[in-house]
């Protein structure tokens, strides 16, 4: 009976870890994933810490008004590894930030690639080689 009941438990904890999981990496229902948007603006600040490493800034809409925009990116762990650390984005700088925006229309996104004002293009996902954790 001990050891029913420790199966039992085990299965239960293991189904939440997967849920967990699961919900964690299901952006498809959260982000538009088809329709990637670019938009241009400064930076406010770059939270670099795990899970996801995130970018914070100004963008200005169409009726002039300035949207503050939030895009999660890689894990802090995987941009170190591509080269790009802390300083690598600084409040005030300006950049184009290409996304697969938020479905339910707030203004957040997953970064597909972010492109410094010389043309530089950083951070990119768009050819499927860095994939985000």
């Amino acid at each position: 009976m001990k050891r029913l009941f420790v199966v039992v438990m085990l299965l239960a904890g293991l189904s939440v870890g997967v849920v967990e999981l699961s919900a964690h990496h299901g952006r498809g229902n959260v982000y538009g994933m088809e329709t990637p948007i670019t938009l241009n603006g400064k930076v406010t600040e770059v939270a670099w810490r795990n899970p996801h490493v995130l970018v914070y800034m100004d963008v200005e809409n169409e009726s002039g008004d300035v949207v503050k925009w939030a895009f999660e990116n890689s894990s802090v762990n995987t941009l170190a590894e591509q080269g790009y650390h802390r300083n690598t984005l600084r409040p005030g700088q300006e950049i184009t930030a290409i996304v697969n925006p938020s479905r339910a229309g707030a203004p957040t996104g997953i970064v597909l690639a972010v492109i410094l004002e010389d043309g530089t293009e950083i951070m990119s996902r768009r050819r499927g080689e860095n994939p985000i954790d």
